[in-house]
């Protein structure tokens, strides 16, 4: 085997154990998870998890992913609270703006405990801000009208069971 050949060869060997090691972990993590292609398809298109050495990391990654949709969510939900003409659908999304405002709240605890690997506590604010996706969407239904985010409530609530299911494996 002439010299290039022999390194090429062992670079080969060099990448492709780590994009393979990384690879199973995404799947060993999601494999856990209720919400498997929903997982596969977040941590996949994130360079962090692709290049994870540990399930920490890959929960790290899943709890940001969690945190920037109820972002998404709260400021969909303030820009249509400004053009709402009724006034049950207004009440509903200010409700769901103090709602989604502390599930963003309770996603950045996470973020602290799960830095601190308190992991009993990342599931009691995970779990908190689902419970604030829940009164956000009951709130629709109290005033008798229709959720116009329930599709990306219900992504956040699968996101979030996501992170706890990775979570319970540290």
């Amino acid at each position: 085997m002439n010299p290039i050949s022999s390194l090429v060869f062992v670079l080969l060997l060099a990448v492709f154990p780590t994009q393979i090691f990384c690879q199973n972990l995404i799947d060993q993590a999601c494999g856990y998870t209720l919400y498997k292609s929903l997982c596969l398809s977040t941590l996949q298109s994130d360079s962090e998890a692709k290049s994870a050495k540990d399930l920490l990391t890959i929960a790290k990654v899943a709890l940001k992913h969690t945190g920037t949709k109820a972002r998404e969510i709260n400021a969909e939900v303030k820009k249509q609270r400004g053009s709402a003409k009724d006034e049950g659908l207004k009440q509903a999304l200010t409700d769901c703006a103090e709602n989604y405002g502390d599930a963003i709240d309770r996603i950045q605890d996470s973020t602290v405990a799960l830095g601190d690997k308190k992991y009993s506590d990342v599931s009691t604010w995970v779990s908190a801000a689902m419970n604030d996706a829940d009164s956000c969407e009951q709130g629709f239904q109290d005033q008798s009208v229709k959720s116009p985010i329930s599709a990306s409530s219900t992504t956040f609530t699968q996101l979030s069971s996501n992170v706890l299911a990775i979570t319970n494996h540290l």
